[in-house]
This record gives C-alpha cells, structure tokens and sequence, in this order.
C-alpha cells in the first residue's frame, strides 16, 4: 500500500511540472510574438520617395475633332518609373490648348501626340477614316427615306440609268434625220439650181420600209414619237456611311451664329414668324476613293440615284439583281395583258395620281 501511495504521488508530481513547462513555453513563444509585431516606439519607419512628374490627362470626355479648351484638361502627378520609354507626355496645358483630338477620349485619359493634332482643316475631316473620302449626292424628300438617314448611319444607295440607241458615229439619238439632196442642174419649168440643196422637214425622221399585207405595197414607216429610253436599276454603293444631311456651316457662320443675339426691344406684335427650314438637297457619303469616282459619273451623267437606310450594326454584304422591265414581269409573275375585242369604258390611257392631299 506504501509503495502503490508513493507511485502515485511521483506521476502526480510529473504531471504538474510537465504542465507548468507547457504554461511557460506557451507565455514565452506569445510574448516574443507580442515584441517581433510591436516595434519600438523610437524606431523610425524607412519612408519610400518616389519621383512624379506633372502629365496633362482629358478632364471630361472630348469628341474626335473638337478643339481642346483650358477647361477640358487637367495635369496630375504621374510616378516618373511607370512612364514607358519613348511616350512623351505633355507637361504643361497650354501645350495642348488649342489643338483638336484625333479620337475620341474619354475622362483621365493622358494626352500624347498621337492623340492630338494642329487646328489646321475642317472638323468633317477628322470624321473620315483614313483611305476613305467624302462626297455629296443631290437627294430628295423621296430619295432619302424621307431625310432619315443621320450622321453615322449606313446607306445603300441604287442608281437607275436611260438606257437610249444612238448613232455611234454622230453620237445622237436614233432615229436620224433624212435630208433629200438636189445636185445642181436645170430643171423645166423652175430656176436653174446652180449650188447642192438639202431639203428637210418634220417628215424627215428615218424610217423603214415595210410590205402591208392587205395591200400587197410597200410603206416607209416613220416613228410616231420619239425614243422611249430604257430603264435599268442596280444598287451601285452595298455599304456607304452618312457624314451629313444638308449643308455644313463655315466657320464664319458659325461665329456669327455664337455672337448673335436675339433683339428683345421689339413688342410680340413686331415679332415675325419663324421661317420655315429649307429642306436639304444633298447628303454627304464616306466611301472610298475609287466610289467617289463612280458617283461623280453618276452625278455628271444626271443619274437618278436613290439611298436606302440599312439596319443599325448589319454589316453584311449586299448582292442585288439588276432590275429592268423584263425582270419586272418575270420576278413577280406580271402576264402581258391580252388584246381582246372588248374593253372598258370609259378607257384609261394612263394612270394619273389621285387629286386627294394627303392627311398631315
């Protein structure tokens, strides 16, 4: 019982040091963590210097073509190790003050050289993208989807062409005219013709000679009008962007516009009315060179020329068929109308717009 008491005693006297080992080890491994995190209060943090240089960045956002105002820039400070080599920064604003944006820049955006350029040219200009040009077309309320087409939007436009014979000699019309010639001579009973005479007249058209059949004779047929041309119709331009609607306005009106006030002395009553618009005659297309060429044939041609808006965002390829009477018939299964020995009266020689105006 003695022996078995003082074992016990011993492993109770083992755990209690072997605990207060474990407690100090633990206070002694927190205390050096509380020392390494918390340093002297009299130790000076090492301060990092940074060398910046002033930039001038876009203080709002600036439209491609616009001339940069004071008001419109800003400078900051840049960290002078982050500027890549060979990007040069203007420093100071009135570097770029004055100047117009190649694009357009959104806010905080640093301005270089590459983003601007001298105020010299239009503002148009800066709108067209390089190898592009820009060229008007007379159009018309009926023309030009009734003047919707804007500034940025995508057009089609279709030319229809008179296609007439002519003379490929003479380079007129066909048919000719006809001229009876009389050799210089005597004749009995008139003057003497002494000089070649020509002798001309409304009978004069050049004509065919043609068998009748009831008569058995033959006729020389005259036409009974003139040429009737012959209309083909094909979309010339698949893709072209509008620049703009109507005229553009110069500088000087612009100025006189911005310094014009409106007269305030004069009574209501005195106070004309408000002209009404002039509707545009012309829109502005960007297309390429080699279409500027084509239109400007079209144009001095006097080619009716009709645009067409296309979709917002489509950019596929268009492919149409050329159209022409023929066409006509066949694509929308139109028959020739019958010669019957009956007909409606009273007869319609041609189908004429109805007088009714239309609602506004």
């Amino acid at each position: 019982m003695a022996a078995s008491g003082r074992k016990t005693g011993r492993t109770i006297i083992l755990l209690a040091i072997l605990l207060i080992v474990i407690f100090a080890g633990v206070f002694l491994f927190l205390r050096l963590q509380n020392q390494t995190s918390t340093p002297p209060a009299d130790q000076a943090q090492p301060t990092v210097s940074t060398e910046t240089v002033g930039i001038v960045i876009s203080a709002q956002s600036i439209s491609r073509g616009s001339v940069i105002t004071s008001d419109k820039v800003t400078t900051i400070d840049y960290p002078k190790e982050k500027i890549v080599e060979g990007t040069t920064f203007f420093n100071n604003v009135e570097e770029v003050v004055g100047k117009r944006a190649k694009y357009d820049l959104d806010p905080q955006v640093p301005l270089t050289a590459s983003l601007v350029m001298d105020t010299a040219g239009s503002i148009p200009s800066f709108q067209i993208p390089a190898g592009m040009a820009a060229i008007p077309i007379p159009v018309t309320k009926l023309t030009a989807v009734s003047f919707a087409p804007q500034a940025g939007d995508h057009v089609m436009v279709v030319a229809c062409l008179n296609i007439v014979d002519i003379d490929q000699e003479f380079q007129s019309i066909l048919p000719n005219k006809s001229a009876a010639v009389t050799s210089p001579g005597f004749v009995e009973g008139q003057l003497p013709q002494l000089a070649m005479g020509l002798e001309t007249g409304d009978s004069s058209t050049q004509g065919r000679v043609e068998l009748d059949e009831n008569l058995n004779e033959p006729l020389y047929v005259q036409p009974s009008e003139a040429q009737r041309p012959r209309i083909v119709c094909q979309t010339v331009l698949q893709d072209a962007i509008v620049l703009k609607l109507g005229d553009f306005t110069t500088e000087g009106e612009e100025a006189v516009q911005a310094t014009a006030a409106p007269d305030t002395s004069s009574s209501q009553e005195d106070v004309q009315a408000t002209p009404t618009p002039t509707a545009p005659d012309n829109l502005t297309l960007i297309v390429s060179p080699q279409d500027v060429v084509l239109l400007n044939y079209l144009i001095e041609a006097n080619v009716k020329m009709t645009v067409a808006l296309r979709s917002a965002g489509d950019a596929q390829a268009i492919n149409t068929d050329a159209v022409t009477l023929q066409f006509v018939l066949d694509q929308k299964n139109i028959p020739l109308p019958v010669k019957l020995p009956y007909g409606v009266e009273p007869s319609t020689d041609s189908l004429a717009p109805t007088s009714e105006e239309t609602p506004q």
